[in-house]
């Protein structure tokens, strides 16, 4: 009798011990998650790549404070007083990344273009040889189908690059004096950083040198150029 009641007891006991042991593996189990979600997380470095085959829209306003004539072995006009603005709207498709550089095609359109204190034929004066010209602001429209940009460390939010591009421009009068013609071809060269606000959005910040040529197509070919300081916004599908 003694064996048989002393069996169970013993089975009794060892049961209620694992009880309760389980039972506090399961309360440690229920608090650990808590206390694991209170501790500080390292946060992971965002990839800022710019997707391969993504399209950009991109506006930029740009201002050229001063107009020096650059590889020119002599001056071919007075460029005092000259400015030059303009405001262009671009399209862009990332063609892709290889090593540490990502590279992008882009077309413009410049439906903005100001050459301030432009020299023209001043038709309210007397006749006179050389004709009589004053300054003022004329009005060009351009567009360059062909340009490509070249955009360092891509995974950065900070992204340096260097950009070039040619094209067209029309303006209503000569460029930048007369005898020269209003229809020329433009060229660029330049560069400056872009910063990632988000995936899909970069605001940028650069300096293009701004080219002006008839190619000696006209009688004189005085070149002019422009040193363009700009901010610009780009926009990305994905």
């Amino acid at each position: 009798m003694e064996m048989r009641l002393r069996v169970p007891r013993d089975i009794f006991f060892t049961l209620v011990i694992l009880i309760l042991f389980v039972t506090t593996l399961s309360a440690q189990e229920k608090v650990l998650p808590s206390v694991r979600t209170m501790q500080p997380r390292t946060a992971e470095p965002v990839d800022w790549k710019l997707s391969r085959g993504a399209h950009s829209f991109e506006v930029e306003a740009g201002f050229s404070p001063t107009q020096p004539i650059f590889f020119s072995g002599r001056k071919e006009y007075d460029t005092d007083g000259r400015k030059f603005g303009m405001l262009s709207f671009r399209y862009g498709r990332v063609i892709g990344t290889k090593g540490p550089v990502t590279y992008e095609y882009l077309a413009e359109v410049i439906p903005v273009a100001l050459a301030f204190n432009n020299e023209v034929i001043d038709k309210a004066a007397p006749p006179a040889t050389p004709p009589v010209t004053k300054r003022e602001t004329t009005y060009a429209f351009a567009f360059e189908p062909v340009s490509f940009r070249f955009i360092f460390r891509p995974k950065r939010r900070v992204k340096p690059f260097v950009q070039t591009g040619a094209g067209f421009l029309f303006a209503k009068k000569p460029i930048p004096i007369p005898g020269s013609l209003s229809y020329d071809f433009v060229g660029d060269f330049g560069g400056g950083v872009m910063y990632s606000l988000s995936k899909r959005r970069t605001i940028n910040f650069g300096y293009r040198y701004f080219h002006i040529s008839n190619m000696n197509i006209g009688r004189i070919n005085p070149g002019y150029n422009a040193n363009v300081f700009y901010v610009g916004f780009s926009f990305f599908n994905k």
